[in-house]
């Protein structure tokens, strides 16, 4: 029999044909055979159907029906005149009974004696059959009403049963993150655990909105980073180097969530699913890791309960994937973290990824993602870190500490990194240490020693002393380990955990034990990707405590590598190891053997994007720069870039590379300084950064580019010179950013002639298609030819758009104003096309005789040649005004357009005012705000719409009406149409 679009309530929710509904309660059986519901029997009510007879009509046919589609029964009480044999009704206020998939639910309208059946007519040319009604109409509002009451009841239980299962849920979710965030451990050799609302410490944060691919800002506090302008974005991206507290920001966020606290935005999540993704190899699903991951082996809920949860739109959940950069199956298509990351899964999910910077998942771009960088410790944060966790606020102890930071410039650079600092404090704190650290692989060494060697780790009995020499044989020498770590880490797949079985076999049991006793090593309960083909769903893996640990033992093995291969070594050696991903295996090679350091260094100029990389390694050789100078040579005649994002660690490096190769007599061919530029110090003669630090010596520095600005940044006249003459060497000085506002002219009896014989190329990209050249003999700046470079040829110089505006950052002071000037005359002589100039409330008056413009600073603009349009903005306009405007506009023969926004103009402008050969240029004059042109033959405004050039229109025989009648009129038609 075919069914029919209603033979199943739509808002009843359920898993599959026949199967119980979650919170709706199966009390009664249905049979699957046949299109009649059979029910368990009330016994208090007869029933006259005999045993073994054949089931009969519950109602009678209609004359014209061939059959009946009959209809359960939605039970809502007993009632004596319901028909034999389809069994009893449930007690009022019992819940209803889920229907067969053949059949309707049938309404008993409680409080009276009439009840509606819902019958069928098929028709003999078998067309979809028609519902009829077989009883008086008036039952009929009855019967939809009882149907809303039904749909309604099921609604609200569904709604109780979710938000019951929801609050389960979240109850075992608080329980697993409250162990994790109350046993924190900052150092696996010190047994010392802590709270990680007492552990946790702001980090430098700078963020990136989606959709903004170049403005980094800086974030004050991580409760900014779900929300705000980041949390628009449905992904946000944590990122930053090894040890840089990407785990611990997100331990911060899951106790905020669990202790509801005050400040943060999380209390508005629902439910919060915090994920390690190290832990989730083989892994299908989401619901499949939710259950197995942050549930108790005796929960009730099931993998569909999750995803029911999940997939609840108006559920909001957040989920917090951990550690991407570990996931083992990243790189497998179709893994279920990229299908959400991409969107093609839980779409309405807010989701947040922390990974190293250089493992950026391939589907996020920065027009989906908003990123957050984790730049590190500075100062502050060290000494609060400090106070608060390691010497419980004794300010002489604190002191000590943060001194020995403070004195030793190696050791705070190293230490921006909160991993290496905080395992640093605690080790000065325990031991009064004060070391003196050359590089990171002095630092790294020293940190291995005190795991093997601290107090807490030495054998407390005389037989166990007899074996301290065989755990010194394990601390120097760990060659199956190093090759483990190197394995691991050069694999196509990064594999960063090791079956526990499988990894004792490989180093020996007792070398196991020790590294795992002093906490070098982890273990690990994950998933076991052969379950169910193994009986235990979960399996012990072994780790190491961070990954900077991995990287470590595998640096002893490729200087191994290193070593033993020939001088011509193959290139694809660094190929198994990405660079951008395992720096700290090519620094360390580099500081445990000078050899391997002439190999690595090698390798990483032959290696593009390398050479910052390269520059950490070559000073990795603490006072044997002697035994690399080669290299250096080599670094610096390429360019050399010290960017604002650098860590302190590259800047500080990269510094003292150029200055070693001043020192030397190398040439630098090229140093670019990204963001980086503050001012030059004209007292002590050297560059002063953003970051603080000093270039002094700069005497063999070739070409000097300071790039790009995000704020104003004058350089006086005396800065400019001095910079100049510091730079002995310099060929070339190029500025490229419209920020940096350098002097309108120099006088030329003020310019040494020691600097005019060196005849300098001192360039000026404001970014305005122009390049400006300043000329020493007059000590003015003049456009600087660059068509003799082949790659201009044919190229239409032009300028843009130039804005100047009441608005900071818009061109708003007077210097930038009297450049802005500048720019336009020189093009305007020069012949070069202006495409826009806008006056955005620093327009004041057109002097008397039309030939310039007056601003409000009193700065004054001639008329302009090239100049194609004008707009003028936030300004009154009177009549006077209007007729002075146009007539300076007459007297720029190129402009095309004169635009008027956010002004208030004359509704008339006399026509016989108006310049006669505007009217045969055909100048277009638009009034932005009411979206109308001025018709210049009658001096009144026109709605611009009708003007619609696709339309050719005789001008003399259109309607001139007023702008705003006009719009009016065209409104009220579109109303009555």
């Amino acid at each position: 029999m075919a069914t029919r679009s209603g033979d199943r309530n739509p808002d009843i929710p359920i898993e599959e044909e026949g199967a119980p509904i979650q919170g709706v309660k199966r009390e009664r059986g249905h049979s699957e055979a046949g299109n009649e519901a059979t029910m368990d029997r009330d016994p208090a009510v007869p029933s006259k159907k005999k045993v073994g007879a054949p089931a009969s009509s519950m109602y009678p046919m209609s004359p014209t029906s061939s059959s009946l589609m009959p209809i359960a029964p939605e039970p809502m009480g007993h009632h004596p005149n319901l028909p034999m044999g389809c069994g009893a009704m449930l007690p009022p206020g019992d819940r209803m009974q889920p229907t067969n998939s053949m059949t309707q639910p049938r309404v008993n309208i409680a409080g009276s004696n009439n009840f509606v059946i819902i019958g069928s007519d098929v028709q003999s040319t078998g067309s979809v059959p028609r519902a009829t009604s077989i009883f008086p109409e008036g039952v009929r509002s009855q019967h939809s009403a009882s149907l809303e009451v039904v749909q309604e009841r099921v609604r609200t239980q569904h709604s109780a049963s979710l938000e019951e299962l929801k609050q389960k849920l979240n109850h075992h979710l608080k329980m697993k993150y409250s162990r994790l965030t109350k046993q924190v451990q900052p150092i696996p050799f010190l047994k010392d655990k802590h709270s990680i609302d007492k552990l946790f410490t702001e980090v430098g944060m700078n963020y990136r909105p989606a959709g903004d691919d170049t403005t980094w800002q800086t974030l004050e506090s991580h409760h900014d980073i779900p929300t705000g302008t980041i949390g628009q974005s449905r992904l946000q991206i944590i990122e930053g180097d090894a040890g840089y507290g990407k785990s611990m920001l997100s331990l911060r966020m899951v106790h905020d969530w669990c202790t509801c606290d005050s400040r943060s935005p999380l209390n508005n999540v629902d439910i919060l699913i915090r994920l390690n993704l190290r832990q989730l190899g083989g892994s299908k699903s989401i619901y499949e890791a939710v259950v197995k991951c942050l549930l108790p082996l005796d929960s009730l809920i099931k993998e569909s309960d999750v995803e029911q949860l999940l997939q609840d739109e108006d559920t909001r959940t957040l989920i917090l994937f951990d550690a991407y950069d570990e996931y083992p199956d990243k790189d497998e298509e179709g893994n279920f973290v990229s299908r959400i990351l991409e969107e093609n899964l839980l779409q309405h999910v807010k989701v947040i990824l922390t990974t190293r910077s250089s493992c950026i998942p391939g589907g996020c771009d920065e027009l989906t993602a908003g990123r957050i960088k984790l730049t590190g410790f500075d100062g502050r944060a060290r000494e609060e870190y400090v106070r608060a966790v390691v010497t419980g606020g004794d300010e002489e102890a604190t002191k000590k500490i943060v001194t020995q930071f403070n004195t030793n410039s190696i050791l705070a650079d190293i230490c921006q990194s909160p991993l290496f600092s905080v395992i640093y404090a605690h080790l000065a704190h325990k031991a009064e240490l004060k070391l003196d650290f050359g590089s990171v692989t002095e630092f790294f060494r020293f940190l291995v020693y005190c795991f093997h060697d601290h107090e807490d780790n030495k054998p407390q009995t005389k037989a166990a002393a007899e074996e301290q020499a065989k755990f010194q044989e394990f601390r120097d020498n760990h060659d199956e380990l190093d090759k483990l770590s190197y394995g691991a880490l050069s694999a196509e797949n990064q594999q960063l955990t090791w079956d526990k079985q499988k990894f004792v076999t490989e180093v020996g049991e007792e070398f196991y034990k020790r590294h795992i006793d002093i906490g070098i090593l982890v273990e690990e309960e994950v998933m076991n990707r052969n379950y169910p083909k193994q009986p235990n769903p979960y399996k012990t893996e072994v780790r190491f405590f961070h990954k900077l640990s991995c990287e470590w033992f595998a640096a002893h093995h490729f200087v191994k590598r290193l070593r033993s291969s020939p001088s011509s070594m193959p290139e694809n050696l660094i190929d198994l190891m990405d660079p951008s991903d395992l720096q700290h295996v090519y620094r360390f090679a580099c500081g445990l053997d000078p050899l391997a350091a002439h190999r690595v260094l090698d390798l990483l100029k032959k290696k593009e994007d390398c050479d910052s990389l390269a520059v950490l390694c070559a000073l990795e050789q603490k006072d044997k720069v002697g035994d690399v100078l080669d290299t250096v040579r080599d670094l610096v005649s390429r360019d050399v870039r010290i960017r604002e994002d650098d860590s302190r660690l590259l800047q500080r490096t990269t510094i003292e590379l150029v200055q070693r190769a001043c020192e030397h007599g190398f040439p630098v061919s090229c140093l670019q300084l990204d963001r980086s530029f503050r001012r030059f110090d004209v007292t002590n003669s050297c560059i002063v950064l953003e970051s603080d630090f000093r270039l002094a010596n700069m005497r063999t520095v070739r070409v000097l580019h300071i790039e790009k600005s995000d704020i104003d940044n004058e350089i006086t006249r005396d800065e400019l010179l001095g910079l100049l003459q510091t730079c002995e060497g310099l060929t070339e000085l190029r500025f490229d950013s419209h920020r940096y506002l350098l002097p309108l002219s120099i006088p030329p009896e003020t310019i040494p002639p020691a600097l005019k014989r060196r005849n300098i190329n001192v360039l000026y990209d404001r970014c305005h298609d122009l390049v400006y050249r300043l000329s020493f003999q007059h000590g003015q700046w003049e456009i600087h030819d660059q068509r003799a470079d082949e790659s201009q040829l044919g190229h239409e110089w032009c300028i843009q758009e130039l804005k100047m505006a009441a608005e900071a950052g818009e061109y708003s002071t007077r210097l930038e104003q009297e450049w802005c000037i500048q720019e336009l005359k020189m093009a305007a002589e020069a012949g070069v096309k202006i495409s826009a100039l806008i006056l955005s409330g620093t327009f004041n008056t057109v002097a008397d005789n039309s030939q310039s413009i007056i601003l409000t600073s009193g700065l004054t603009i001639p008329v302009l040649q090239t100049l194609q349009e004008l707009e003028i903005g936030s300004t009154d306009i009177n009549l006077d005004m209007s007729i002075k405007i146009l007539s300076y506009v007459n007297e720029c023969p190129q402009i095309t357009t004169l635009q008027f926004l956010e002004s208030q103009l004359p509704d008339v402008v006399d026509p016989e005012q108006i310049p006669s050969q505007l009217k045969q240029r055909r100048l277009i004059v638009r009034w932005k705000d009411v979206h109308c042109l001025l018709n210049l033959e009658s001096g009144r405004w026109k709605d611009e719409a009708r003007e619609d050039p696709s339309v050719e229109t005789d001008s003399e025989t259109y309607s001139e009406i007023d702008c705003e009648t006009d719009i009016e009129t065209d409104s009220d038609t579109d109303s009555e149409g």
